[in-house]
């Protein structure tokens, strides 16, 4: 049972309403009030996660739980004309003739999220609270899709928070100690060749399926470790306008074998090759340099025949790096998989209330997500995010209506005309800006800009309420193209575009309970 319940708080996925990976909110009452929560306090478990000084605002002993259900529809399209998707006899990548899509599937094992919260008063100016939260993560499921590198991500965060508030007249201060748990897994089609060495049969190679957290699918084997801290203070400046502001520190998980990097960069055209090779003509690469490589692609009399056929291989040569051919196998073996350190970053953000009537409140939401200096997303090229929400709520005798809406450019930002021949460093191993591409909008679509909520609740007596919240974003589309043989960096003009694009569509509902004793 606590498996089952840590696996659910895990399982907020980038398939849910999201700035980046993080939740646009946490309680209900917050998601429908378009995530803000820094000035505006309206139950313990949003207290913990916005603005922990919020926290002094309990009338009672609370206990909160609160669920999110959630679907989404997430299409990639490929296009990417790179010769070694062709092949002399067999039918080529789809996606090499055309623009491929297909649609990610869900993940029905993160398709619940709880988050549960507990506090009470300690005497009048403190106040301690205690939360499990389901806080980040990301998920895309392309089994079969072979365009997609059949690429399986997941990526899940919670957060374990005890924290304090202590009110000094009209101001409040809180500080709470964040343990972050995370796993991550990328699973795809990472070899070509059987245990026995041998070649799949063209168009069976299997995606990767390394067990996740919990015997499930989900996530990858471990839950990693990560200590952090937040701490907020809110002013009621009048018996009307409250201001807030916290402060969120990263939080740096190291996950274990994630994948092998090196098939996305210069040994992996060796790799590519080899397969290339085995395909087309039974044999692979020799063993020698990796200057052999176009003597041995125009070798094969039915490659020597293609148009350019010699630029290209100069071209596979060039990209396919130095050393041994040997040591470029031996370095993407998919045996050899790499870690990744993914750091949740900080955020600050500030926030006011301001209760237009004693019926209705306006509330505002600033918040700044550094994911530009954030290990781990750096690395895939994401930018910081400014994200502003907006909500309100109307009170009546025994329920309360609401509605929300936030708004945050995409932390991954479009491109056209990319150099995807360029190298990126990822922790320690080169890859191409093209592989960071597909990665990011294949793998890691993290484009969700715009989100709109509404929401109620209702008082069974003074000490029970139930809350309901639905939030949606629209569409959301994001593309990322070039040439992974721009001429700028010297190479023969060969013609090697590329194209990736996402759209992104969600839906989540949510419901809390909270109980006050």
């Amino acid at each position: 049972m606590l498996k089952k319940t840590l696996l659910l708080s895990l399982s907020a996925t980038l398939l849910l309403a999201t700035n980046g990976v993080n939740m646009v909110g946490t309680s209900t009452v917050s998601r429908s009030m378009g995530g803000t929560g820094v000035a505006f306090y309206s139950h313990a478990t949003e207290a913990m996660h916005k603005n922990i000084s919020m926290l002094g605002d309990i009338e009672k002993d609370e206990f909160q739980f609160d669920m999110t259900i959630f679907s989404a529809t997430v299409n990639s399209t490929v296009y990417d004309k790179m010769p070694l998707n062709a092949n002399l006899v067999l039918p080529n990548l789809p996606s090499y003739d055309n623009p491929i899509t297909a649609t990610s599937a869900n993940m029905f094992d993160t398709n619940f999220i709880p988050s549960m919260t507990y506090a009470t008063r300690i005497f009048d100016e403190l106040v301690f609270g205690f939360a499990i939260i389901g806080a980040a993560g990301m998920a895309t499921q392309y089994e079969g899709e072979y365009s997609q590198r059949q690429l399986n991500s997941s990526m899940l965060l919670m957060k374990i928070i005890p924290g304090f508030s202590y009110r000094q007249g009209n101001t409040t201060f809180g500080f709470a100690p964040v343990l972050g748990l995370g796993s991550l897994s990328l699973n795809y089609d990472d070899r070509y060749l059987d245990e026995s060495g041998n070649s799949y049969d063209y168009g069976t190679k299997p995606q990767s399926q390394r067990e996740g957290i919990f015997g499930t699918n989900v996530g990858g084997s471990e839950l990693e470790s990560a200590i952090g801290y937040t701490v907020g203070m809110d002013v009621k400046v009048t018996p009307k306008l409250r201001i807030g502001a916290t402060y969120n520190s990263a939080l740096k998980n190291t996950y274990r074998e994630v994948a092998n990097f090196s098939q996305f960069g210069p040994n992996g055209m060796v790799y590519m090759a080899d397969e290339w090779m085995r395909n087309n003509t039974g044999a692979g690469l020799t063993t020698g340099d990796v200057s052999t490589i176009g003597v041995q692609l125009m070798d094969n009399v039915a490659f020597s025949t293609i148009p350019n056929a010699q630029d290209i291989a100069d071209t596979i040569q060039k990209l396919s790096g130095a050393g041994s051919i040997t040591d470029a196998l031996a370095a993407t073996n998919p045996d050899h998989r790499d870690d990744l350190t993914m750091e949740q970053p900080w955020e600050i953000a500030v926030g006011f209330a301001y209760d237009i009537s004693n019926k209705m409140v306006v509330t505002f939401d600033y918040r700044y997500i550094a994911w530009g200096t954030a290990e781990g997303y750096r690395d895939f090229g994401w930018d910081s995010q400014h994200v502003y929400a907006f909500g309100m709520q109307h009170t009546g005798k025994d329920y309360v209506l609401r509605a929300g809406y936030s708004y945050a450019d995409s932390p991954i930002p479009n491109t056209t005309d990319e150099f995807g021949a360029v190298l990126t460093d990822v922790q320690g191993t080169l890859v191409f800006k093209q592989a960071v591409s597909m990665l990011n909008m294949v793998g890691f679509p993290a484009i969700s800009t715009t989100h709109f909520s509404v929401g109620g609740g209702y008082a069974f007596d003074e000490d029970i309420d139930f809350d309901l919240a639905m939030m949606y974003s629209p569409t959301a589309t994001a593309t990322r193209s070039g040439s992974l043989n721009p001429v700028e960096l010297g190479f023969e003009a060969v013609d090697m575009p590329y194209e990736y694009q996402t759209t992104m569509q969600q839906l989540s509902l949510s419901f809390g309970i909270n109980y006050k004793f």
